[in-house]
């Protein structure tokens, strides 16, 4: 059973965070988010985390569990695996019998909660006691996250404030920025930025703070990679009608979204500092994965792109980890936050994970998370020191694109094999058909296809 002495835990997740909009460094140019950055000033910040897959679902079950998707089972939205194949995931067809790591945190004697968003399959709410005024798990609609992530926000805070005898880990979930996804017209939601939220019409119209609005992103004309991509996917064929003023009312929407998640992120810290267990509290701040936000002109997520694929990662812990650290070495994945958290707070686990944990890395400065994979479902991607080398299937065709983000870094170039990149083409393809051939994947996930574990 638990002691006194074991941490607290909570992992708040925000939906759809562009960490090149606000990463807690505090940049020029980034959001204001003095929650975030308040949180990697007293802790540390890791430059290189990515999603292990950039999309809801997929992503926040390998939060839960420690495996990649094709293990967890849940390789798209569950909403979509309902759609295609009439059954929804459930450990009983098509997801995996693991613990999670609610389960793990209640099996050491943790008192249990989570608030908020979901939205995979069941694998959060496995093992918490208390999840809140009500639970949520879907994708998201218009403004749903402005409406509810406030009532979550009110739960984990009595959550915190409770009296208990034994330590707590906690999930906070937002919804936001999420919101985002269903502003645009045409199939995406049907709706525009203006029914949203109503600012920004208009090119005389000023962004919060009496500020100009958002700029559009420095690759905002440079073409996507061919392979990166689905060009036919129905989210891009309705934006090249977009103009200028558009996107950046765009982007502004999308800012004040990050920007009010946030002050609720702040606001949980402070509730923390006045119940006086900040001290002795590990804080995770995290996401599922990125959006694009104008870059290459997409919107979304899913791709490998590092505005779609790279998520935020910082932990406050000040009685394990030493304050103002930035690790830009290890490249850690959502499958290593659980083995890291259960590390962390001397829990073992009998199941076997994908992820690793990199305590190491946090409370120290070594070296143990050299590369990650990533998986959607027309592509893998192997990022390994300065590169990123994605191999995808796009309408019948294979790809093989290799970045160098060191040298490229607004991601325009295809350098596979290309005069100077043939020996790190070679190896960064080597490895990736090594770890297919391991993983027995491919390089497609088709919903269509999973059978259920009772037919």
């Amino acid at each position: 059973m638990a002691t006194k002495k074991q941490p607290n835990v909570i992992v708040i997740i925000a939906d759809q965070w562009s960490t090149k909009m606000a990463d807690g460094s505090g940049k020029p140019g980034m959001l204001k988010t003095p929650g975030i950055d308040k949180m990697a000033a007293e802790g540390k910040r890791f430059e290189n985390s990515y999603s292990s897959y950039p999309l809801c679902c997929p992503a926040r079950a390998s939060l839960y569990t420690g495996l990649l998707p094709h293990n967890h089972g849940l390789i798209d939205n569950e909403e979509i695996i309902h759609h295609q194949t009439g059954e929804f995931p459930t450990p009983e067809n098509f997801l995996a019998e693991t613990e999670t790591m609610g389960e793990a945190f209640k099996r050491a004697g943790y008192d249990t909660g989570f608030f908020g968003k979901e939205h995979a399959a069941g694998y959060g709410w496995r093992g918490i006691d208390d999840t809140g005024s009500f639970s949520y798990t879907g994708g998201g609609y218009l403004a749903e996250g402005s409406v509810y992530d406030q009532v979550f926000a009110k739960d984990a805070i009595e959550f915190i404030t409770k009296e208990r005898e034994n330590p707590f880990y906690m999930t906070l979930s937002f919804i936001n920025p999420h919101d985002i996804c269903k502003t645009l017209g045409g199939p995406v939601g049907g709706k525009n930025i203006s029914d949203a939220i109503f600012f920004c019409r208009n090119d005389d119209e000023k962004y919060l703070r009496n500020e100009e609005r958002k700029n559009l992103p420095e690759n905002f004309h440079d073409q996507y990679i061919e392979g990166m991509i689905k060009h036919e996917d129905y989210m891009y064929k309705e934006l090249d009608d977009l103009d200028e003023n558009y996107w950046k009312q765009f982007i502004s929407t999308y800012g004040l979204l990050v920007e009010n998640t946030d002050w609720l992120v702040n606001l949980v810290m402070n509730t923390l500092k006045a119940q006086g267990l900040d001290e002795d509290t590990i804080i995770l701040f995290t996401a599922d994965h990125g959006e694009m936000m104008g870059s290459h002109r997409l919107i979304a997520k899913t791709v490998f792109y590092e505005e779609s694929a790279k998520t935020p990662m910082i932990i406050r812990y000040p009685a394990g980890v030493k304050a103002g650290q930035v690790d830009s070495d290890n490249m850690v994945s959502t499958i290593d936050i659980m083995p890291t958290l259960l590390d962390l707070c001397g829990i073992e686990t009998t199941d076997k994970m994908d992820g690793k944990s990199f305590k190491e890395g946090l409370v120290g400065e070594a070296v143990t998370h050299e590369e990650t994979f990533c998986e959607n479902y027309f592509s893998r991607m192997f990022r390994f020191k300065q590169y990123k080398y994605v191999a995808s299937h796009v309408y019948e065709k294979d790809y093989q694109i290799l970045i160098d983000l060191e040298n490229d870094p607004k991601e325009t170039k295809n350098l596979f094999n290309q005069p100077g990149y043939e020996d790190v083409s070679a190896y960064a393809e080597k490895r990736m058909n090594e770890w297919l051939a391991q993983e027995t994947i491919g390089l497609e996930f088709n919903a269509k296809n999973l059978v259920s574990k009772a037919s």
